[in-house]
Parts: C-alpha cells; sequence; structure tokens
C-alpha cells in the first residue's frame, strides 16, 4: 500500500471528526442560548433579598445584585461593604435584567466570611455561578468543541495539501507492452 492512500485517509477521518465537533459545537451552542434565554427566577435564587444585612461570601465569587424592577437604577443607592472596603459595581447594563428584577451592579469579594449590605430599595442577590449551571457551561464547552473542529479541519488541508505535492513531485515511469 503507498503513502499516499494513506495519508489521505487519515485526512479524511480527521475532517469527519473536526465536522462532527463542529457539530457538535452548534448544539451545544443552540442548548446554552436557549438555556440561557430562558431566564433566571430571582427570588429562587437569591442567596439575599432586603434592604440591610449580611451574607456569607466566598473568596472571588462573582454575585449580581437586583433592584425590584419599580425602580431604576439611578433610584437606587447600595453599599456592598467590608470595614472599610467597599465591593459593589455599579453597572445598570439592561441585558442582564431578568422578569421583576433589573440589575444593578455586580461584587466580588477578596476573602471569605460575611459581606454587609445596605440599601434604600429592596435588592436581590444572586451568585453568579447559577449562570454557568444554567447553560453557561454548554457555551463554554461550545467554544471548545470548535476550536477543536477548526483545528482538525486545518490539519486535514495541511495533509490533503502535502500529500499532493508528494505525488506530483515523484515520477511515474510507464511500460508499454504494444507489439506492432
Amino acid at each position: 500500500m503507498s503513502e499516499r492512500p494513506k495519508k489521505t485517509s487519515v485526512a479524511i477521518v480527521i475532517l469527519v471528526i473536526s465536522l462532527i465537533l463542529i457539530v457538535m459545537a452548534i448544539a451545544s451552542s443552540g442548548y446554552s442560548l436557549v438555556q440561557v434565554g430562558e431566564g433566571i427566577e430571582v427570588e429562587d435564587e437569591a442567596v439575599f433579598i432586603g434592604t440591610d444585612g449580611t451574607i456569607p461570601v466566598e473568596i472571588y465569587e462573582s454575585y449580581s445584585v437586583f433592584v425590584v424592577d419599580d425602580y431604576s437604577c439611578s433610584d437606587s443607592s447600595i453599599s456592598i461593604y467590608e470595614g472599610e472596603w467597599e465591593y459593589f459595581f455599579e453597572d445598570c447594563d439592561p441585558i442582564m435584567n431578568e422578569i421583576g428584577w433589573d440589575y444593578v451592579g455586580y461584587f466580588s469579594p477578596d476573602f471569605n466570611g460575611d459581606i454587609n449590605i445596605q440599601s434604600n430599595v429592596q435588592i436581590a442577590i444572586v451568585d453568579d455561578s447559577i449562570y454557568l449551571e444554567r447553560g453557561g457551561g454548554f457555551l463554554i464547552i461550545s467554544g471548545a468543541l470548535c476550536c477543536f473542529g477548526v483545528i482538525g479541519i486545518s490539519l486535514s488541508i495541511f495533509i490533503l495539501i502535502f500529500s499532493k505535492s508528494d505525488i506530483e513531485n515523484s515520477s511515474i515511469t510507464i511500460v508499454s507492452n504494444d507489439q506492432s
């Protein structure tokens, strides 16, 4: 068996596997977008609902802060702190709004322990890991699958091009058995 068919068959196998990975990436991305599009129930997922209090937090976790949609971002005065350090960052991004709740910001503590909350309106705090559980993880997986698929397609094209040039550079001798 010659070297060219081996290279060609390897390239075709890599190409087929890569195309399957890309189809899986599209399916995973679609599933993720449907899950994320449904949103979350803020009241069910909240680690805190109220105006004043404390909650336990974990180091470097990210938390989203929402206000009841009767109020706007400019109506709210929110402070999430520990000691002298303020951790709340206002970020009134309407794309993050959920049914009945408007997104007003986030915080990410650099310690384990309790954090203090003060607000002039009712707020809800949600641990952002819920977004990974609700479809965000599939979006990350789809990105990895797509990346491996593109690398595989590139590799198979590379193999096909160089196996073709090997044939073009080799000489072929034709022996004729013609007896005229």
